[in-house]
């Protein structure tokens, strides 16, 4: 065994160890118990007496290995060895010296006795290890797939058993559910042996040569001609099928096959993510509440993964067109034969088994397959027969079944949500989604774990948009102790989540927050945001005005879009005030505010006049009887004028926007504001125009002309005017 397997751990399939050595003493046992027949003799009848040595022998092993998922490698392992030890032909005596040197299975080979299909096929049914047997069957080359499973359809077709029934379509159901590329490395390098000895040249020496196993790289995949093999089999083992369970699992099976082949089965569209999770969440609730079914025992996560594979076939075993009415054909007569029993067993039955559930979803589905056919299928007389005929069958069976599924389970909905997100299984950006807005599983414990645990998935504008969004509605109707732990919980993860987005997302969720709930943000709804915040903006923004360069930039535009998802207008009045009172900042924080376009946001006016953006507002507040030195001055028209006028960045504040909230209102002689009014004027002017149409036509142009020719011709008077009366100054005169 290999220095990295622990004890009790295959260390590779072909590797010889204790393991390999309790399978050989298993498989000596089996064949004393049937001497003087050889193993390779052995028979279906033979197995409940010599096959007990080596499922004990497989239950030891086991027991040895410390988890289920080594429990289940050694499964597939001693199948894997004990169909090699089938397909390859025994070592011819004069590689005895060399062999173990030059072929990886030759030793652990040489420990197990030639054997048959008898002993291969009962082995899988005794470890209930269909799935294994499928992936080693799907990685032989077509040609020797087909034949194994040939030689399977004749195994079960005669002395057939329910067990065998079972097994068959167990294998018929794997097979569909079977996706390329996720070999491990036992199927892989079982794979490769069948295909290395079929590869071999002939030896020279006189010795017989190994069986050819043609085959390579370029070939179609495995499963190529398999459905007519499965077909084949039903047929012949339908007189044997007479459990319900099993006629509703046969049927299934057939009908997902024809599903599949018409063009509507369930790759054609995913079903919304809501659809989806109910029916995953149905199956679940079957396997839990069902004794009998295999995967009872089975964890939520492992169900659910197993729910998914079900809801996801690959199409990988789609019929020809012929056959396709063979089986259309088939699936006719058993419908005939089994319909009306299975109607009075659904309809009389307290519980559906996930067998039944499965038919009658299916055949809903192949209902569609059939219009479908029919429209677009371009059929012959006899194919129209067969559509027509099933289509109506089909409706029959549903008129009276299809109302048990109207009651099934959906109450695990939340927990596999769940755990399709914890499991990063196949739709869980979808569920994401769900998860982030659903209201009825928000803030329960199991949701804020798996939220915090998950925070990596839920790095998206949108998705953390829906979480803020129920957040706030839980926060508005519940105000004890242990709601607001949470609310702060899942404020902490969210805001985390929020801060590993790029700027441009950043900017599409302050957008979102501002168009939900306006300047306040979340602070309007969320006292935990509100108790802490000032505290947090004070400090923030005390450590970017000592560090102003341009390698802090990047952490304090990082620092303020926290701030802003928080409460944007306090943020933004933040920056507004300090640009001017922080000696040399200004610049420094315009920048810092020009990251965020999304703050041109325009707020409803409820007063007379246009909207304005929040930025402007801002501005407003930061200004008019705010600012008490000439510096203070500069630095605001600075940095209004580097918010317009930003180089790379989009300009945040519009030329157009400060004349009519800095200029119009303020041009008459008697305001105190006129001579900064002047001021920001002029720097507006600089500005050149970016359209055809110069933006000051939008500023009531004439009107702007005829107040400044006012102002101008009061100079006229400036000595005459009355003391008390104010006037701008004469250093104004030439502005």
């Amino acid at each position: 065994r290999g220095a990295a397997a622990g004890p009790g751990c295959p260390a590779g399939p072909w590797a010889v160890g204790e393991e390999t050595a309790i399978l050989h003493g298993g498989f000596l046992l089996a064949a004393r118990l049937l001497q003087p027949r050889p193993l390779r003799e052995l028979r279906k009848a033979d197995w409940p007496r010599a096959g007990v040595p080596i499922t004990d022998a497989l239950r030891e092993i086991g027991e040895r290995c410390p988890s289920p998922p080594g429990r289940g490698l050694w499964k597939k392992e001693a199948v894997a060895i004990v169909w090699a030890k089938i397909l390859l032909p025994a070592p011819p005596a004069a590689s005895l010296e060399w062999g173990w040197k030059d072929d990886g299975f030759f030793s652990v080979g040489a420990m197990i006795p030639d054997v048959n299909h008898t002993a291969l096929f009962e082995l899988v049914k005794a470890l209930g290890a269909p799935r294994f047997f499928v992936q080693l069957l799907l990685a032989l080359p077509p040609g020797v797939c087909r034949g194994q499973l040939e030689s399977l359809v004749e195994y079960i077709s005669s002395e057939t058993s329910p067990s065998d029934i079972r097994f068959f379509l167990d294998v018929w159901w794997e097979v569909m559910k079977h996706k390329e590329g996720q070999e491990d490395a036992t199927v892989s390098a079982f794979g490769a042996l069948i295909r290395q000895h079929g590869a071999e040249p002939s030896l020279e020496d006189g010795l017989q040569p190994p069986k050819r196993f043609k085959g390579d790289p370029g070939t179609p995949p495995a499963a190529t001609g398999l459905p007519m093999l499965l077909l084949e089999g039903l047929k012949q083992t339908r007189g044997s099928v007479a459990q319900p369970r099993l006629r509703c699992y046969a049927l299934a099976n057939l009908a997902e096959l024809l599903c599949l082949s018409a063009g509507l089965g369930p790759g054609a569209s995913p079903l919304p993510v809501t659809e989806y999770l109910a029916k995953v969440s149905a199956m679940v609730s079957l396997w839990s509440s069902d004794t009998d079914s295999q995967y009872h025992p089975c964890g939520l996560g492992e169900k659910v993964r197993e729910a998914e594979r079900s809801m996801s076939l690959p199409s990988l075993t789609k019929l020809s067109r012929e056959e396709l009415f063979v089986g259309l054909d088939l699936l006719c007569s058993l419908l005939q034969a089994w319909g009306e029993e299975l109607q009075d067993t659904l309809k009389g039955s307290e519980e559906l088994c996930y067998e039944s559930y499965r038919l009658l979803d299916t055949l809903t589905t192949l209902g569609k397959s059939l219009d479908f056919l029919s429209e677009t299928g371009d059929l012959g007389e006899g194919e129209t027969r067969v559509v027509l005929e099933l289509t109506e069958l089909t409706k029959d069976f549903l008129r009276d079944t299809s109302a048990v599924l109207k009651d099934l389970d959906t109450s695990l909905v939340s927990s596999v949500a769940m755990a399709i997100i914890a499991h990063r299984l196949d739709r869980h950006v979808d569920t994401c989604s769900v998860f982030a807005s659903e209201k009825t599983w928000a803030f329960s414990k199991a949701w804020v774990e798996c939220l915090v645990e998950n925070k990596a998935l839920f790095q998206n504008p949108e998705l953390v948009l829906k979480l803020l969004e129920t957040l706030v509605n839980f926060a508005t109707s519940h105000h004890d102790k242990e709601a607001r732990e949470l609310q702060m919980q899942v404020t902490k993860a969210v805001v985390e989540c929020y801060a590993e987005l790029s700027l441009t997302d950043k900017n599409q969720v302050i957008s979102g927050v501002l168009a939900s709930w306006g300047g306040q943000g979340l602070c309007q709804n969320l006292q935990v945001v509100r108790e802490g915040f000032q505290e947090d903006l004070n400090v923030t923004f005390n450590q970017i005005t000592k560090s102003v360069s341009d390698e802090g930039l990047t952490r304090a535009v990082a620092s303020v879009a926290r701030l802003t998802l928080l409460y944007p207008e306090a943020t933004v009045q933040q920056v507004c005030h300090l640009a001017a009172v922080n000696l040399g900042a200004h610049q420094f924080l315009a920048q810092i505010l020009c990251s965020f376009p999304a703050l041109s946001f325009l707020e409803s006016h409820e007063g007379p006049g246009r909207p304005r953006s929040l930025v402007v507002r801002c501005l407003e507040e930061a200004v008019w009887g705010k600012l008490s030195t000439a510096r203070e001055e500069e630095q605001f028209l600075q940095f209004l004028a580097f918010l317009m006028q930003p180089g790379s960045a989009t300009p945040l504040v519009s030329p157009a926007e400060a004349t009519k909230a800095f200029v119009l209102p303020y041009l008459k002689s008697d305001s105190p504001q006129i001579e900064l009014s002047l001021q920001i004027l002029s720097k507006v002017l600089e500005i050149p125009s970016c359209s055809e149409e110069h933006w000051i036509k939008s500023c009531h142009p004439f009107p702007l002309l005829l107040s400044l020719c006012k102002l101008l011709h009061g100079y006229t008077t400036y000595w005459h005017q009355p003391r008390e009366q104010l006037f701008p100054s004469l250093e104004t005169k030439d502005l």
